[in-house]
């Protein structure tokens, strides 16, 4: 039977990290599986690694690694994947823009497909702040006509077998900020993985800040679609 992992990177997240991963654990309990919760923090001026250690101490699905060099979305990631101990992994973020409930589906599609990712964009899905929604959801258009094979290459919210993504290559997906998804999705169509969607709806961060900055990182995905293009 398949046992799972998900991997929360988590940065300045104090005020609701704890909630966020008991909504986590309740979807998980729901599917009878043998679960972990792999927690990586690169290291908070909040204390996010203080307050999870401690609940950590009392729950034994909860893994925690701290990041004090090499730091970065993409690397805490990688280190989440090469620590866990499932079968599947979820990678999901920690601030509830992703919504717990979605991983129960993730897990019921990667029956029928190898790559399942949590998508805004087909009928189902949406999105609480509309004015992030319709330029994220133009800037997906535009990667589609640039070649990414799916709606929401920016979701960062999927199911995979974690030997598929082995066999990938972290080192090849997992470095920089959110263009990571962007990798991981081209990278698995290449190979001739089946990439299915699911809808999703993203809710309200309900506490600590946003690090995405849209502008800079609509930059830095352009070059990083138009790069994949060529390699």
């Amino acid at each position: 039977m398949d046992s799972i992992s998900v991997v929360l990177p988590a940065y300045n997240e104090a005020q609701t990290i704890v909630s966020f991963i008991q909504e986590v654990e309740r979807e998980l309990k729901k599917t009878k599986a043998a679960f972990e919760i792999v927690v990586v923090v690169d290291r908070s001026p909040d204390g996010t690694q203080d307050i999870v250690r401690a609940y950590a101490d009392t729950q034994s699905t909860v893994k925690l690694f701290v990041r004090d060099s090499n730091r970065g979305l993409g690397n805490s990631i990688k280190l989440g994947v090469q620590k866990a101990k499932g079968t599947i992994i979820i990678g999901m973020d920690a601030d509830f823009n992703h919504t717990p409930s979605t991983i129960h589906t993730l897990l019921k599609q990667l029956h029928n497909a190898d790559l399942v990712v949590a998508s805004r964009f087909v009928r189902g899905g949406g999105m609480t702040d509309i004015a992030r929604y319709y330029p994220t959801y133009v800037a997906n258009l535009l990667f589609r006509v640039l070649g990414m094979p799916i709606m929401d290459n920016t979701s960062g919210f999927y199911a995979i077998r974690k030997s598929n993504l082995t066999t990938l290559g972290l080192d090849a997906i997992y470095y920089g900020y959110g263009d990571y998804h962007f990798r991981l999705i081209k990278y698995a169509q290449r190979a001739g993985l089946r990439i299915r969607e699911v809808p999703t709806y993203y809710g309200k961060r309900l506490g600590g800040q946003s690090k995405s900055r849209l502008l800079t990182m609509a930059w830095t995905y352009l070059q990083e679609v138009w790069r994949l293009r060529s390699v």
